[in-house]
């Protein structure tokens, strides 16, 4: 009996123990899916001020006993400060002469592995002067161990690239629409 009070103790504490090591899933920070000053070509002049976020939805909660996740609102807010930052968000939304809507249709994410790549699949709609113009975007995000030795914090990282690739794109298809 008591040989397996100590088997149970020992397997209780293994557990605690990678528990402790796997740690919490945390969200995909809106900084880290924000485009850098300087990582875009300079703003084509005919967009430059012009462009607001009306509608930003799709993505998931992070459940921090599951995986990471990309919510709504992180989302909105990296798209936000990336059009700010590379020049078309307009200083007042409600006077602004393009409307960009966004859905994070799908974030595929790997189970298992030392290096993530984790794809978004995200729908622009952007409205105003024109004809509306639809852009499905889809972009590859990577993380490996060298980022990060925690699987988590591995997936977490891959999200947020994946994501800001996505926008990077967008903005670069936003760039040519007042051509």
């Amino acid at each position: 009996m008591r040989k397996n009070m100590i088997r149970l103790a020992a397997a209780a504490a293994a557990v605690a123990a990678l528990l402790n090591l796997a740690g919490c899933a945390t969200p995909a920070t809106p900084q880290g899916m924000t485009v850098k000053p300087g990582a875009l070509a300079p703003a084509n002049p005919k967009l430059r001020g012009q462009v607001a976020v009306a509608d930003v939805k799709g993505g998931k909660e992070t459940n921090p006993l599951w995986t990471s996740q990309v919510d709504a609102a992180g989302f909105r807010k990296a798209l936000t400060d990336s059009l700010a930052i590379s020049g078309y968000l307009a200083p007042d939304g409600a006077n602004a002469k393009y409307q960009v809507s966004a859905d994070l249709l799908a974030l595929e994410q790997p189970l298992f592995g030392l290096t993530f790549d984790v794809k978004s699949d995200v729908k622009y709609r952007v409205t105003g002067a024109g004809a509306p113009r639809t852009f499905d975007i889809k972009a590859t995000g990577t993380a490996g161990t060298s980022d990060a030795f925690v699987a988590l914090e591995r997936l977490r990282i891959a999200n947020e690239r994946s994501v800001l690739e996505n926008i990077k794109e967008f903005i670069n298809r936003l760039a040519t629409l007042a051509e």
